[in-house]
């Protein structure tokens, strides 16, 4: 049963998914609800690195990166890492992140809201695969972006296009990737386009965030410095499975101006994909009452 604390959905963010003016933020729990073609989940981000951290051999370097591991630092656990494993570090992602794996009944929800702009921090190629699989009668995939320069920007003039944002990269480029402290400060901190990109869309669009904690440093930033700029503005809207403390959806809504919408986690988050596919019939009719009203015109 879908809950009925979120059924009533925002009218303001059906009417943005109507008029395809919502950027779908997926995280790594989006890419953790499908199983690879050998029958597993690709791990996310402290999953992988303890287990890449298993393979380091100096016994005092295995240690403080347990010890970066237990204080939540992944980006200094991964510096760490990437150091001591070399080229094995490069083969290991290749080894995780290059699987094949079935697109899930969240990944076919989330391609049937239609949007033009979908980004995701994820690496692996399952929302290609899944856009392949779930499109319907689209005849040309989205423009992948993996590098964030000004090339980006033209996801924001081409309203006819769809666009895929691989905001950190993608494994088909392992250069690409944003995943350790020093690719955040040359990336993702210090690179202006990745800032005014994400400042341009925050400004000009609602964001979903699917299987995102919100914990990545530099969008946590980013959202914030929105909020504060703009403390009139629209709201952003993310779904987090399981219970929220009403203190912590209220912190959310005054620091971020996000509105956290919970969902039941039972089952493998089994509810999500079906709130996402009440969300996009919504979407669907509330554009069908604006093509008429404008045929109308």
């Amino acid at each position: 049963m879908v809950s009925s604390k979120i059924m009533d959905f925002n009218a303001d963010l059906v009417d943005d998914l109507a008029r395809q003016k919502v950027v779908l933020f997926l995280g790594s729990g989006v890419s953790a609800s499908c199983k690879t073609r050998a029958g597993q989940q690709i791990r996310q981000w402290e999953p992988f690195l303890q287990f890449a951290a298993g393979k380091i051999k100096d016994k005092s370097l295995k240690s403080l990166v347990k010890q970066s591991l237990e204080q939540r630092d992944y980006l200094m656990a991964c510096d760490l890492i990437r150091e001591a494993l070399g080229t094995e570090w490069t083969d290991l992602l290749k080894q995780e992140y290059q699987q094949v794996g079935e697109p899930s009944a969240l990944h076919k929800a989330l391609v049937k809201l239609e949007q033009r702009i979908v980004v995701t921090t994820n690496f692996d190629k399952l929302l290609e695969s899944a856009w392949e699989q779930f499109s319907g009668s689209a005849t040309h995939f989205p423009q992948v972006t993996t590098k964030i320069d000004h090339k980006a920007f033209a996801a924001l003039r081409d309203v006819k296009g769809k666009f895929l944002i691989k905001l950190h990269g993608s494994i088909d480029d392992p250069d690409s990737m944003v995943f350790t402290k020093s690719d955040y400060a040359d990336r993702a901190f210090g690179n202006w386009a990745y800032n005014e990109f994400l400042r341009v869309l925050l400004l000009t669009h609602t964001f979903l965030f699917v299987g995102f904690s919100m914990t990545d440093p530099a969008i946590s930033l980013l959202v914030e410095q929105y909020a504060q700029s703009f403390p009139t503005a629209r709201p952003h809207y993310m779904l987090v499975g399981g219970k929220v403390h009403d203190r912590l959806i209220e912190w959310n809504k005054k620091l971020r101006r996000l509105y956290v919408l919970p969902y039941k986690s039972d089952n493998n988050h089994a509810e999500l994909p079906r709130l996402l596919t009440a969300l996009g019939k919504k979407a669907s009719e509330r554009r069908r009452e604006l093509l008429a009203a404008s045929n109308q015109a």
